[in-house]
């Protein structure tokens, strides 16, 4: 990269991610740089965490969860996508990162690493205990504070009708 040049933006919101932003997470997920993507692995579940980009320059992050056993019989496990914002209280219709404004960015790539550590990481923990979370998504959707959220969502149907062992 030429020093003499300003970064593009795109340019500063990869190396963002590539150095900064994921790597607090590097002990505990691969990073797939090609895709923008951190991703783990257990028994069930594959969770993924990917960052895309909006048409305005902003960083978007989103958190997966697909569940094996579902791909299995369905062709596909996807049971959770949401934009991590949304995991958060804050949600509002801004739910964009800006990560390339010089005088916001410190501050907001503080953001994302605390929003992945209080509420992705929490989150996907949840799914340890699949006949519990089965039971909780039934009752309130997998976002309880946000009600809408999953009321007509056929990925927590399908979560649902997959792992909910209820009366």
């Amino acid at each position: 990269m030429d020093h003499n040049k300003p970064a593009k933006a795109s340019d500063l919101r990869q190396l963002v991610i590539d150095r900064i932003i994921t790597s607090p997470f590097l002990n505990e997920f691969k990073y797939l740089k090609s895709k923008k993507i951190l991703k783990k692995e257990m028994k069930e579940f594959i969770f993924e965490i990917y960052f895309g980009a909006t048409k305005y320059g902003a960083l978007k992050v989103y958190i997966t969860v697909e569940s094996k056993e579902i791909k299995k019989q369905c062709g596909t496990g996807a049971c959770f996508h949401s934009e991590l914002i949304a995991l958060t209280k804050r949600y509002t219709e801004n739910t964009d990162y800006h990560v390339s404004a010089e005088t916001e960015r410190e501050r907001v790539i503080q953001e994302i690493i605390e929003d992945i550590t209080t509420f992705a990481l929490p989150f996907f923990k949840r799914f340890e205990d699949v006949e519990t979370l089965a039971e909780q998504v039934h009752k309130s959707g997998f976002l309880a504070h946000r009600k809408r959220f999953n009321k007509f969502n056929p990925l927590m149907k399908r979560f649902v009708d997959f792992y909910y062992r209820g009366e």
